[in-house]
């Protein structure tokens, strides 16, 4: 049972990009005070990430987010690891799509910026292309395969990780949206929650 939760972690995918959207994994690079973390987060990212901060990365405290999900086991990785080195997250909600699994690493970061989305409207809107957001997990497109692994994966995480009001909000958002289709977060709405911690972009 414990062997078939280990795989279950590695093997669920939030949303796909594309038919095989680890054909590109994240790409990860220093620019001015901050690394960015761009692109599908796949299997072993974690492991590649951390690798990464005892690296190129090393000393950087500020990490810029911006994927449209992937494998949430490793996003759980590295905001974890994120937490315990007592580093920030950012996204910008003109710029960078944090959707899915990205928004798990958000939730990692101490402080967690929030920048320029406020012009986000609060739920489903087709045409949005940036900013947070959420939906539940789903293993190969089906939402309630993936019931169990949310429950035992992503919620300990997200308690763990965020205050009880952003808590609430995040799980009543996932759970009500068994779609691929996101659930996009306002920026003052964010800073109200707690979910963001700043609307202020880094200088």
């Amino acid at each position: 049972m414990r062997s078939f939760f280990i795989l279950a972690l590695f093997v669920i995918c939030f949303q796909t990009a594309h038919a095989n959207p680890c054909d590109q994994p994240i790409q990860l690079s220093k620019v001015d005070n901050y690394i960015y973390l761009q692109g599908h987060l796949c299997p072993g990212d974690g492991k590649k990430f951390i690798q990464y901060m005892s690296g190129p990365g090393k000393g950087v405290s500020l990490i810029r987010l911006s994927s449209g999900g992937g494998n949430g086991a490793d996003a759980v990785e590295i905001g974890r690891y994120l937490r315990a080195n007592k580093m920030t997250t950012w996204t910008d909600g003109r710029q960078d799509k944090c959707a899915s699994a990205c928004n798990r690493v958000f939730a990692g970061g101490v402080q967690r910026i929030y920048s320029h989305a406020n012009y986000i409207e609060t739920g489903k809107n087709p045409k949005q292309q940036f900013g947070l957001g959420y939906h539940h997990p789903n293993v190969n497109g089906d939402f309630r395969a993936a019931e169990d692994w949310y429950q035992k994966g992503i919620v300990p995480y997200l308690k763990d990780m965020l205050p009880p009001k952003a808590f609430n909000w995040v799980y009543k958002t996932d759970t009500g949206n068994m779609t691929p289709s996101m659930f996009w977060l306002n920026g003052s709405q964010a800073l109200e929650l707690g979910i963001a911690t700043s609307q202020q972009a880094p200088r």
